[in-house]
């Protein structure tokens, strides 16, 4: 009897064995496709080839605030000019108001002169506001050029941070700065040794009638706050990165020559050689390299180191000798 044959397996084709094996899809090589341009970057280079600047339009926002703004497209431009316009305005309401005595006598507009002259104070307030107004001006121009001077040019890489100018403007507010011994030591001092003279002056001009009121000290917070904020702003803020940058960022000489530069804008016939404010300007750059490039303590100290100072200047100016009408100033004071 024969062996039984083994089943035979009857192979049936499936699915992926009866339909075809596509080709394999060639790549596309995108190396070549070049990279459209956002709309808004076509723009802003259409309309501003001259977008980023560290000289050039800082320099010119000082005297004219808001041109650089203009130039770059940001509508804040109106901001500085109308402040400056309104200062100006200000300024010349005083000078109406005086008259004739502004070309007679030079010292007219000086607060010593007349210390209760609301005329004096709107000619100083609105000077301060156009000077201010530039200062933050040239600023924010230099600071809004900064990305794009480290994306394309790697240049001022040293600059991480970028405070807004609301930032700025209440850090003379900011008293968490008190805690730190480079605020506290400085003012500590100053507030220490500027009472001392101002008890002994008043105490050797007892006979005399004494008119500092609290419209005094009304008056020295503004020009102290507006000091510390633009001056800081413009200083330390603009001049300072740009002397580290183009200096090989050689610390030392940047910082020494913004701080002559500081000293040097000081210079009057009543302050022949402002060596004390070039020093405070070395000391203030100091303190910005320290925090890493910001103003924020620089502000403050430089604010109320001018609004001591300024309050002790009128402790020292409002008193009338006897049978005389005139104000006197006799404590050299580096303001």
């Amino acid at each position: 009897m024969p062996a039984p044959k083994p089943d035979t397996a009857v192979a049936i084709p499936t699915a992926e064995a009866v339909a075809p094996v596509p080709a394999p899809i060639e790549q596309l090589d995108t190396s070549r496709i070049e990279k459209a341009t956002p709309p808004a970057r076509v723009e802003r280079v259409r309309h501003h080839p001259h977008f980023k600047s560290d000289i050039w339009l800082p320099l010119p926002s000082v005297l004219l605030p808001g041109f650089g703004q203009y130039f770059q497209g940001d509508w804040t431009g109106g901001v500085y000019t109308g402040v400056a316009v309104g200062g100006y305005l200000l300024a010349l309401s005083g000078v109406a108001e005086l008259g004739d005595s502004i070309l007679n006598s030079p010292s007219a507009t000086d607060p010593t002169a007349d210390p209760e002259s609301w005329a004096v104070r709107r000619i100083i307030l609105g000077s301060m506001a156009v000077q201010g107004s530039g200062f933050l001006s040239a600023y924010s121009v230099f600071r809004s050029s900064v990305p794009r001077f480290q994306e394309e040019d790697g240049k001022y890489k040293f600059l991480t941070g970028n405070e807004s100018i609301a930032d700025m403007m209440v850090s003379p507010v900011r008293f968490d700065h008190l805690k730190k011994p480079s605020s506290f030591i400085p003012l500590g001092l100053l507030a220490g040794g500027a009472a001392y003279l101002v008890t002994d002056y008043r105490s050797s001009h007892r006979g005399s009638d004494w008119t500092f009121s609290a419209d005094d000290l009304l008056f020295s917070w503004p020009l102290g706050y507006n000091a510390g904020l633009t001056e800081e702003a413009v200083f330390r803020g603009w001049l300072l990165p740009v002397a580290y940058q183009y200096t090989g960022e050689r610390w030392w000489l940047a910082n020494g020559a913004q701080a002559l530069l500081f000293g040097a804008v000081h210079y009057s016939s009543d302050n022949p050689f402002p060596w004390p404010q070039a020093l405070l300007g070395y000391y203030f750059g100091y303190l910005t390299h320290k925090n890493g490039w910001t103003l924020s303590e620089s502000i403050f100290v430089h604010s109320w180191w001018d609004t001591i100072l300024f309050t002790a200047q009128a402790l020292t100016t409002r008193w009338v000798p006897s049978g005389s009408t005139a104000f006197r100033f006799d404590i050299p004071l580096p303001l």
